[in-house]
């Protein structure tokens, strides 16, 4: 596992802490998504960095080294932070679109504050629409979701960077019988209704639908429906019109599982585009790392 800043930010908070409890809830996360990112941190190192009791947590003698080490990175990292990016003279309005996912949300909390440029933000419905505005420029940059395979292309001006893969879910009936399984092949699945989203130029949902099913043998049946809410596709779930699917992260209604699939043979891409003449150029790299930040956030929630 390649360590970023935000595993630095976990060391850091479990030292202050001395309690993982109390560092998940200074973090915002479940203790078990806690516990699981500090597995995977002294993983990484090879060797415990924590030593365990009754009492909490110490570090151990590695830890001190380690945690010592992440304390500077993090004091730069904040430190850079603090300045206000300015990408043009005359401070220029800058504008970010979004589609479904965490990405938009953690940049309006937080661009704003890292920009002396004002900025507002869009929400779009169509991941082609963003995409395509981006590349027209008149959206400087975009935070969207396509599926991963089966994406469009972007304009020759657009940078597109992966921000992250994130396995996509089925969506039961709670009463179906293959609800309680923790995981579903999906050629279990080859007699079900699929409900999916209007066609969409930037994604072709049904295109990756038909190539997951028929690599585990079968042609999906799709409903006529076409509909992007997921709460209404929820309840049509719920009521047992069909199944549909999202992203792996996503709150399940009542009524209704989500469940991961076998092998996980469809995975979402959280993407960040930017046009290469758009003052946000030059920020690029905070983009890119508020992004990641929301996504691993994410991650944490699911695991």
């Amino acid at each position: 596992m390649d360590l970023e800043l935000r595993h630095f930010r976990i060391l850091l908070a479990i030292a202050e802490a001395g309690s993982l409890t109390k560092a998940a809830a200074a973090l915002m996360l479940s203790q078990p998504a806690m516990t699981t990112q500090l597995r995977r941190i002294e993983a990484s190192f090879g060797q415990p960095l924590f030593e365990r009791s009754v009492r909490g947590v110490a570090p151990t003698r590695a830890g001190e080294l380690v945690i010592s080490h992440a304390r500077d990175a993090v004091t730069s990292a904040d430190r850079i932070r603090s300045y206000r990016l300015r990408p043009t003279a005359d401070l220029e309005p800058v504008t970010v679109g979004g589609c479904s996912g965490p990405l938009m949300g953690h940049l309006t909390l937080h661009l704003p504050a890292a920009l002396s440029n004002p900025v507002s933000f869009v929400q779009f419905v169509s991941t082609g629409e963003l995409l395509g505005r981006v590349g027209d420029g008149t959206i400087d940059a975009g935070c969207l979701v396509d599926l991963d395979g089966f994406g469009a292309a972007p304009a020759e001006d657009v940078l597109v960077d992966v921000i992250g893969l994130e396995p996509v879910a089925v969506i039961l009936p709670a009463g179906h019988p293959l609800a309680g399984k923790e995981r579903i092949a999906l050629a279990s699945l080859a007699e079900e209704t699929w409900l999916l989203p209007p066609n969409d130029p930037g994604c072709d949902d049904y295109g990756a639908l038909a190539d997951a099913c028929g690599t585990a043998g079968f042609t999906p049946r799709i409903s006529p429906h076409r509909i992007g809410d997921l709460s209404i596709l929820c309840d049509l779930v719920a009521q047992g019109i069909g199944l549909t699917l999202a992203q792996g992260s996503a709150r399940a209604r009542e009524g209704v599982v989500m469940r991961r699939l076998a092998g996980d043979p469809l995975l979402g891409r959280h993407l960040l585009a930017l046009h290469r003449a758009s003052p946000l150029i030059g920020a690029r790299p905070l983009l890119l790392d508020l992004a990641r930040d929301a996504f691993a956030a994410r991650c944490a929630k699911r695991d």
